[in-house]
């Protein structure tokens, strides 16, 4: 019984949202410790009908009004510093010449860090 009266009450609000076709949106403010992006939050009423991936997160709380710096097609042709890159490429050779023993050997730092690792007994003193 209890559930019938819910769905009945859900088709009702279904029914008032679709047919308004104006999404009332919110302001938030951006605290010292939140995002540096400017965000909306929507109603609830609104996040249960809406299904457009373009304005829900997961969540649907906070949505992002600018897309990400490294996406922006203006962008495309010229460097961007602080984007997501994929340069890692991890390689034994690299390894073993920026951190292995020989290079240790070579500058004064490296001898400092393997004294320092030799007066902690370390079995292994670099790569």
């Amino acid at each position: 019984m209890i559930r019938a009266t819910c769905s009945r009450s859900l088709v009702a609000i279904k029914a008032s949202v679709a047919s308004n076709s104006v999404i009332s949106l919110r302001r938030s403010f951006v605290s010292v410790y939140g995002p540096t992006r400017p965000t909306l939050t929507l109603d609830k009423t609104i996040l249960s009908e809406q299904k457009s991936p373009a304005i829900l997160s997961d969540r649907g709380e906070l949505l992002d009004l600018q897309p990400k710096i490294s996406t922006h097609p203006a962008l495309g042709a010229t460097q961007v510093r602080s984007g997501p890159r994929n340069t890692f490429s991890p390689s034994h050779f690299v390894r073993k010449r920026r951190h292995g023993f020989l290079s240790r050997v070579k500058t004064q730092k490296g001898r400092k860090t393997l004294a320092r690792r030799r007066a902690k007994k370390r079995t292994t003193l670099s790569h």
